[in-house]
């Protein structure tokens, strides 16, 4: 039993190690599958947010784990026959902490490496936008519009017409052609814009997001 004290937090130790690793790797691609398709941006951090959540979690619980069991390293050698049932409390919560550690990290695993992952994360993210009056296909009509006249403005249509949206807003309050309340609110419009895009149930949308979306289009064409 000794033996498995000392192991245990080396097994911990390199199997979190080893987790971590392919959870970068995991970040990495899903970065570059943004860089491939900017539409993709707004379910890429969720996925990413996600993603390193779960991260924190799977290091605090490895933190506890280790620290538990080099304790018990430390602690069982000086306990007696006499100690039989703290002995006993203790390698029960030794077993909790790493069966819960290695089930933890492994699920989160599973979780990410997914064929479904991005698909769920988009089904969370339109769950919110699934109610509204305006039919989806005129949104994106309307959308299609801003960005045209976004993208025929004059210090816009000299930099690069392939800008993502985000550098537009961010070019358009740096010209006070809109304010930064006004980008935050296209940054949500083109959340939803992207997640019907992508094939999202999403019919109808907001009456008010349409509203604020041909405003703002207004402002961008004086």
């Amino acid at each position: 039993m000794y033996w498995l004290f000392t192991t245990a937090p080396q097994a911990i130790a390199a199997l979190v190690g080893i987790i971590f690793t392919g959870m970068f790797f995991m970040a990495e691609s899903i970065d570059n599958r943004v860089k491939a398709d900017q539409s993709l941006t707004e379910i890429a951090e969720t996925a990413k947010t996600a993603l390193y959540k779960n991260m924190k979690i799977v290091s605090v619980l490895a933190a506890l784990t280790i620290l538990y069991d080099l304790f018990l390293v430390a602690f069982v050698p000086k306990l007696t026959d006499e100690d039989c049932c703290w002995t006993r409390w203790l390698i029960f919560i030794f077993s909790v902490l790493n069966i819960s550690t290695i089930y933890s990290a492994l699920s989160y695993v599973f979780q990410a490496v997914s064929p479904n992952y991005f698909n769920k994360i988009a089904a969370n993210l339109s769950s919110k936008y699934k109610t509204g009056e305006v039919d989806s296909q005129e949104f994106i009509n309307h959308f299609i519009i801003f960005e045209r006249a976004a993208r025929e403005t004059p210090d816009i249509k000299q930099i690069d017409r392939r800008l993502s949206i985000r550098d537009i807003l961010r070019i358009l309050v740096a010209n006070q052609m809109i304010n930064p309340h006004d980008a935050d609110t296209m940054t949500e419009i083109s959340k939803v814009r992207n997640l019907i895009v992508h094939g999202e149930p999403i019919e109808k949308v907001d009456r008010k997001l349409d509203d604020e979306l041909r405003r703002i289009t207004e402002k961008v064409k004086r």
